[in-house]
């Protein structure tokens, strides 16, 4: 009955969140803290502090509500987790130390001063690519081919391998360069004539590294001891064979057979 008579005394909006809330404490199972959170959940406390003899009106019953919402929650401070030194650090210590005194003792990436300049030359069945290199093997010049408008097949030819050693003979003697990179704008500006010939006042000279077994490498030869090399062959101090030969592994693919 003094439900009854609470229901009648209250708006429309406000019987419909009571009505709901009831619905939903019959089938959920939430916390006491959550419920003691709920703006609904007091809003019943209320009504069952008032009693059946007093009917207060739903605004005073939201405020009361709203008001025991906004008490600030006590609020539990941890106290702070004391510094821990590692179990391990003097291990560890001992450790850099002693990759230290091993980093120390190994030789420095310099270059040696005894090492050559690099004209590498890779001669395949397709094209060929002649790249010249300083002692650090940084690159200054490099060609293949197709540099000098040659496509497709007519980048494997002898012409070709030909035109080009030519070619990139006449841009070693155009070229200046940097030692050490292009980054380095303090050092001097090198030419081919700044590479002094083998033997005579200590010059490395240049080392000619042959790769690879294709049309190309008889005619860079030829073009080196022709005319067209009479620049760079007084330099060449030392010849290389850095073809890759094959020793086990994995089978080749099968050779490639035409007509």
């Amino acid at each position: 009955m003094a439900k009854s008579c609470l229901l009648s005394s209250m708006c429309k909006p406000c019987r419909a969140q009571f009505l709901s809330f009831h619905a939903r404490r019959a089938f959920s199972q939430t916390s006491h803290r959550r419920a003691a959170d709920d703006p609904i959940s007091n809003l019943t406390k209320a009504f069952d502090q008032f009693g059946s003899t007093q009917h207060p009106s739903s605004t005073d019953l939201f405020a009361r509500a709203l008001q025991k919402n906004k008490q600030p929650r006590p609020t539990t401070t941890r106290p702070a987790a004391p510094l821990q030194t590692p179990k391990y650090s003097a291990d560890l210590q001992q450790i850099a130390e002693n990759a230290r005194s091993e980093a120390a003792t190994k030789p420095g990436s310099k270059v040696s001063p005894d090492e050559p300049y690099h004209l590498n030359v890779y001669a395949h069945r397709h094209n060929i690519h002649i790249t010249f290199t300083e002692p650090s093997r940084n690159p200054i010049l490099s060609f293949s081919a197709g540099n000098i408008g040659l496509r497709k097949a007519q980048r494997g030819t002898f012409d070709a391998a030909y035109q080009l050693a030519t070619y990139t003979f006449r841009k070693m003697a155009e070229k200046q360069w940097r030692t050490g990179g292009k980054k380095m704008t303090m050092n001097k500006m090198h030419t081919l004539a700044d590479i002094k010939r083998p033997g005579f006042g200590g010059g490395n000279g240049i080392e000619v590294i042959l790769r690879g077994y294709g049309p190309g490498r008889e005619a860079f030869q030829k073009a080196l001891l022709g005319t067209e090399g009479r620049m760079i062959k007084p330099l060449i101090s030392k010849v290389t064979d850095g073809t890759r030969l094959k020793f086990g592994g994995t089978r080749s693919p099968q050779v490639r057979r035409l007509g």
